[in-house]
C-alpha cells in the first residue's frame, strides 16, 4: 500500500511586492485505501490509522512544524529579560494632578515578623556559632580555618542548596553534601576557580573574583545528577554523580582552609506524594541569612528603629513557605506642608490589616476591597508624619485544584497614594463612549464631595488631551457650572463631542488624558481629577462583537497566577512582581494575540480573583484586550459565594480603562443543577443587576461555563431535562454574552469531537446570529514540555494527571521520550479545531493557559512551559491568530 505525505502552504499577500503578512500550512495523510475514503477522524468514530500511524504522523508533523516556527529544538526562550526591561521602561506613568497634590507612596520600609521569632533566630544562629573558629559578622558567618558539620533532615528524591560565599584569603572553601560521612556532592572556591566533585568526578571552572560568590546545587537523587549555578549562570549541567553515591543526603559541611564568609544559607527538600495532582511537597530544611530578628514592639511610633528593615517600593508582598505565618509591617515617613483635605488611597490590603498615623489607628480592615481613608485630623501639617501598616498573614484554607502545595499565598499592601487636597474634593470619575466616528460623544459622570455645613458654588471644567503614543495639546474642553450641596454625593452626568478622535482598540491603543478641574466662583481651581482612558465603543450585533462598529475577534489565553519557581509560587500568586507582568503580557504578545482573560485563584469557595490596575495599565498601552474578573470573582462551587459588595468597588479601580472589554463574574461556578430553575435565574439577576448598576459599556458574563447552568438553549427556553423553562429578563439583556468552555478536542476526546462541532449549545447560540459566542477556555489538551530543560528541577519526567488524555486521543500515553510528539498533537489539533470554529462563528479564544506553574510545575496544558520555552500549540494559536 503506497502512503503519500502531501504539504501545503498557505500565504497570503496583501500589498504589492509585499512579504506574506499570512502564511499558514497543513499536513495530510493520503492512502490508496478505500476505507480512507470519505471524512475521517484522526481517532474515532471514523477512523482509519491505527495507533502507530498516528504517532507516526505526529512525529512528521512535529519535525515540519518546528523547523517551519524556526524552532527545531523547541528550546528557545520566548522572553528574554533585556525585553521585560526595555518594556517596563517605555510603559508610561499615570499622568499627576496640577491642582490638589496627589502623592504616590514609595520608599517604605518593610518587615515580617510572627511573635516569638527573634527567640527562635538567635536559637538558629547560635547552634551556627558552637564550632570552634566561628563567630558572627555584620550579619554573616565567618569561618577560620576550621569545618562545620551539621546533620539535616533527609534529602531522597530532589532539592536544591544555595549559598553565599566569600573567601577572605586564598586558602578556598569547600560545602558538602553528606550521606553521614559519604561525600556526595562537594563544591569548592579557590584561587579564582570553582570545583565540583561527586565520588571520582572532578569538573573545575574559572570564575571572576569579585567578592560574593552565590551558588546553587541542584540534586537529583533518583537520576544521581545535579547542576551547578553559580552566580545566577548554569556553569555545570546535570553532572552525573558517581553510580555507587548513595540515594540519601543527611549531613551539610562547610569547611574552610583560611578566612570565609557564608551568607544566606537555604536548602530546600521536595517530597513525592504519589498524587498526581499534586506530585510533590516541598519543606524548607534550613534557611539562614545570620542576621538578628528584633521584636516590632512600637513598630508604629515615629521613633521606632526600622535600620534592619528592607527598603521596598509598593506592591510589597510577603508570604509563601518562606516567610509563613508572618505579619507584614510597613513603614513610610512624609514631610507633608499645610492643606485642608487628606485621603489615603489603598489600591487593597490583601487579606486585611490595620492602618495607623502617627500612633493612631485609622482603619482595621477585614476584605481585599479597595479604600479611601480620610487622614485629615490625623496628620500634622508641616511636619514629618508617619504612615504605618500591617497586613495579615494568609492561608488558604480550601486550596483547590492546580494550586501549590504551599498554602501560604502572598499577602500584601497595593499602591498607596496620599492626596491633599480642597475640601471639596472631586471623589471619582468614570467615562464612557457613547458614539464613535468623525466626532465622538462622550459621557462622563463625576463624583464631588464637600464635608462642610455651607453650600458651595463654583463651576467644573472638562479637558481632553492627546497622551499615548504621544503627547499633545488640548482638543476638546467643556464646562458647566457646579453647585455642590453639603455633606451628601453630588453625582454630575455630562456628555460633550471630541472631535476627529483617535480611537483606541487593540491594533492603535490611543489613549487621552482627561483632566476634570473644580473652579470656585471667582474661577480659581481649587481641586482637580485626572485619568487616562481611550475612546472606544463596544458591542454584539448580528452574532458578532464590534469594537467602534468594526468586527474584532478576542484572540488570547488567560493567566492562573502559578509561576516558577517552588519558593514563591504562593507568595506571588495574588501579587506578582513587575517583571512578571510585563513578561506575561509579552507572551501574549508575541503569540500574535490580543487578549488577556484574568483567571488567577488559589482557593475554592471565596472570592478568588485579582484587581491588580498594572495589568490594565499594560494593556492600555500594549493594545491588548482584558476579560477582567476583579477581586470578587469566583472559580467553581457555589456562585453565591461571589463578593456582590465588592465587585463595584473593584469596577470603580478600574473603570477608565479601555482595555476592559468583558466584566467576569465566575469561571465555571456547578451548582446550580443541585436546585431548581429559581437558583439560575435568581443568579444571573443579582450579578447583572451588580454589574450593570455601574456599568452598562462592557460586556458582561456572569458565567464562562453556561452549560453549568439550567438554560440549554440561546433564549434560555428550555433547560438541561429538555423541559420549558422562563428565564429571567437579564438573561436577555443587550450586553450579556454567550460562551461557554467547549474543549472539542480536550481531556482526551477523540476527533470525532472537532467533525461533529459545534456542541447543541453552541450551535443554539451561533444560529440565533445575534449575540457574540466566546469559547471562553478551549481545547483542554496536554502537551509535555521539552524535557531536557528542565533537568535538576523538582518537576522533571513528572507525568501530569493529564497524561491519560493521550489513550482517547491518540490511542496510547505517550512516554517522555516522546515529547515532541505529544506537542505535535496539541498543534495539530488545536489547528484544526479552532480553524473550523472560526469557521462556525465563533468570536474569540482564551487558551488554559498561558505559561507553566499550575499542580507545581506538571500542569501541561498551558502553551509555554515553567521557563520560558514556547511549544508547538503557542506557534499553531499565532497562526491561528493572523488576519487575513
Amino acid at each position: 500500500m503506497k502512503i503519500l505525505q502531501v504539504l501545503i502552504l498557505l500565504s497570503l499577500a496583501i500589498n504589492l511586492g509585499a512579504q506574506p503578512l499570512s502564511s499558514s500550512f497543513e499536513i495530510r495523510y493520503f492512502t490508496n485505501d478505500h476505507k480512507a475514503n470519505g471524512e475521517t477522524d484522526f481517532k474515532g468514530e471514523t477512523e482509519w490509522l491505527n495507533t502507530e500511524q498516528r504517532i507516526s504522523f505526529l512525529e512528521k508533523f512535529a519535525g515540519f512544524s518546528s523547523a517551519y516556527f524556526k524552532n527545531p529544538g523547541l528550546d528557545k526562550e520566548i522572553v528574554t529579560n533585556d525585553e521585560i526591561k526595555d518594556l517596563i521602561s517605555h510603559i508610561k506613568p499615570q499622568p499627576l494632578t496640577n491642582v490638589r497634590k496627589t502623592i504616590p507612596l514609595n520608599g517604605w520600609k518593610s518587615y515580617g515578623y510572627k511573635n516569638g521569632f527573634n527567640d527562635l533566630k538567635k536559637k538558629g544562629i547560635e547552634s551556627w556559632v558552637q564550632f570552634p573558629g566561628t563567630t558572627i559578622s555584620e550579619g554573616t558567618l565567618l569561618i577560620d580555618h576550621t569545618t562545620i558539620n551539621r546533620k539535616i533532615d533527609s534529602l531522597k528524591w530532589r532539592f536544591s542548596v544555595e549559598c553565599k560565599v566569600k573567601t577572605i584569603s586564598d586558602n578556598g572553601c569547600s560545602l558538602t553534601l553528606c550521606d553521614g560521612k559519604i561525600p556526595v556532592i562537594s563544591v569548592g572556591i579557590k584561587n579564582g576557580e570553582i570545583s565540583s566533585t561527586s565520588g571520582t568526578e572532578l569538573v573545575k571552572n574559572r570564575i571572576e573574583r569579585t567578592g560574593w560568590t552565590n551558588l546553587v546545587i541542584e540534586g537529583d537523587l533518583t537520576q544521581k545528577r545535579f547542576n551547578l549555578y553559580v552566580n545566577g549562570t548554569l556553569l555545570q549541567y546535570y553532572i552525573p554523580m558517581m553510580k555507587s553515591t548513595s540515594s540519601t543526603i543527611t549531613d551539610f559541611s562547610i569547611h574552610s582552609e583560611g578566612k570565609t564568609q557564608i551568607d544566606d544559607i537555604f536548602i530546600f527538600n521536595h517530597l513525592l506524594t504519589g498524587e498526581v495532582g499534586f506530585p510533590y511537597l516541598s519543606k524548607v530544611v534550613a534557611d539562614e541569612n545570620f542576621e538578628e530578628k528584633p521584636d516590632v514592639e512600637g513598630w508604629q511610633t515615629i521613633n521606632f528603629d526600622d535600620r534592619q528593615w528592607t527598603d521596598t517600593d509598593l506592591p510589597a508582598v510577603h508570604g509563601g513557605i518562606r516567610e509563613k505565618e508572618e505579619d507584614f509591617y510597613l513603614r513610610k515617613k512624609i514631610l507633608v506642608g499645610d492643606y485642608e483635605r487628606a485621603t489615603l488611597v489603598l489600591e487593597t490590603l490583601d487579606p486585611g490589616g490595620e492602618v495607623w498615623v502617627n500612633n493612631e489607628v485609622v482603619a482595621v480592615i477585614r476584605d481585599r476591597h479597595p479604600y479611601e481613608l480620610d487622614i485629615t485630623d490625623y496628620l500634622k501639617k508641616n511636619q514629618e508624619n508617619l504612615i504605618a501598616i500591617r497586613v495579615k498573614p494568609y492561608y488558604a484554607k480550601f486550596p483547590m485544584a492546580h494550586t501549590p502545595t504551599d498554602h501560604h499565598i502572598g499577602w500584601f499592601l497595593g499602591r498607596t497614594v496620599l492626596v491633599l487636597s480642597s475640601k471639596c474634593m472631586i471623589k471619582n470619575a468614570e467615562i464612557v463612549t457613547k458614539e464613535t466616528g468623525k466626532t465622538a460623544f462622550q459621557s462622563h459622570k463625576i463624583n464631588i464631595q464637600f464635608p462642610d455645613p455651607n453650600f458651595f458654588k463654583g463651576s467644573l471644567e472638562i479637558n481632553y488631551y492627546p497622551w499615548f503614543p504621544e503627547e499633545g495639546d488640548k482638543v476638546a474642553t467643556f464646562s458647566q457650572e457646579a453647585n455642590i450641596r453639603p455633606r451628601i454625593n453630588n453625582e454630575y452626568n455630562i456628555e460633550f463631542a471630541i472631535p476627529s478622535p483617535k480611537l483606541w482598540s487593540s491594533d492603535a491603543p490611543n489613549l487621552y488624558k482627561v483632566e476634570f478641574i473644580l473652579k470656585d466662583k471667582d474661577g480659581k481651581p481649587i481641586d482637580d481629577f485626572v485619568t487616562t482612558t481611550g475612546i472606544r465603543k463596544i458591542e454584539q450585533r448580528n452574532g458578532e462583537l464590534l469594537i467602534n462598529g468594526r468586527p474584532e475577534m478576542l484572540n488570547g489565553t488567560q493567566i492562573m497566577g502559578f509561576r516558577t519557581p517552588i519558593e514563591t509560587i504562593a507568595k506571588y500568586n495574588r501579587c506578582a512582581p513587575k517583571e512578571i507582568i510585563a513578561e506575561e503580557m509579552l507572551m501574549i504578545k508575541k503569540m500574535g494575540a490580543n487578549l488577556l482573560r484574568m483567571h488567577v485563584h488559589s482557593e475554592a469557595g471565596i472570592s478568588d480573583g485579582i484587581n491588580d490596575p498594572r495589568y490594565a495599565e499594560l494593556a492600555d498601552q500594549m493594545g491588548i484586550y482584558l476579560i477582567w474578573s476583579t477581586a470578587a470573582w469566583i472559580r467553581t462551587s457555589e456562585p453565591w459565594n461571589l463578593d456582590f459588595e465588592g465587585y463595584p468597588e473593584y469596577m470603580k479601580q478600574v473603570f477608565n480603562h479601555p482595555s476592559i472589554v468583558i466584566w467576569e463574574a465566575a469561571n465555571h461556578p456547578n451548582k446550580f443543577k443541585d436546585y431548581d430553575i429559581s437558583y439560575t435565574n435568581d443568579f444571573i439577576q443579582k450579578i447583572y443587576q451588580t454589574i450593570s448598576s455601574c456599568d452598562q459599556s462592557r460586556l458582561i458574563s456572569p458565567t464562562t461555563f453556561w452549560l453549568h447552568t439550567h438554560y440549554a438553549n440561546y433564549n434560555g427556553t428550555k433547560d438541561f431535562k429538555g423541559n420549558s423553562i422562563t428565564p429571567v429578563p437579564e438573561y436577555m439583556a443587550d450586553m450579556v454574552t454567550r460562551g461557554s468552555q467547549d474543549a472539542y478536542s480536550g481531556y482526551g476526546a477523540s476527533w470525532t469531537n472537532i467533525r461533529k462541532a459545534p456542541n447543541e449549545w453552541a450551535a443554539s447560540c451561533l444560529a440565533a446570529n445575534d449575540k457574540a459566542y466566546f469559547n471562553f477556555e478551549h481545547e483542554e489538551s496536554a502537551a509535555q514540555p521539552n524535557w531536557e530543560l528542565s533537568k535538576g528541577k523538582p518537576w522533571y519526567l513528572l507525568q501530569s494527571y493529564e497524561w491519560e488524555y493521550d489513550e482517547g486521543s491518540i490511542g496510547r500515553r505517550l512516554t517522555t521520550d516522546e515529547w515532541r510528539i505529544s506537542q505535535a498533537w496539541q498543534a495539530f489539533s488545536a489547528w484544526e479545531s479552532m480553524k473550523k470554529q472560526i469557521l462556525l462563528g465563533y468570536d474569540g479564544f482564551s487558551w488554559c493557559c498561558l505559561h507553566g506553574g499550575a499542580n507545581m510545575g506538571t500542569y501541561q496544558k498551558p502553551l509555554i512551559d515553567n521557563s520560558r520555552h514556547p511549544k508547538l500549540a503557542f506557534y499553531i494559536n499565532k497562526m491561528v491568530f493572523q488576519k487575513t
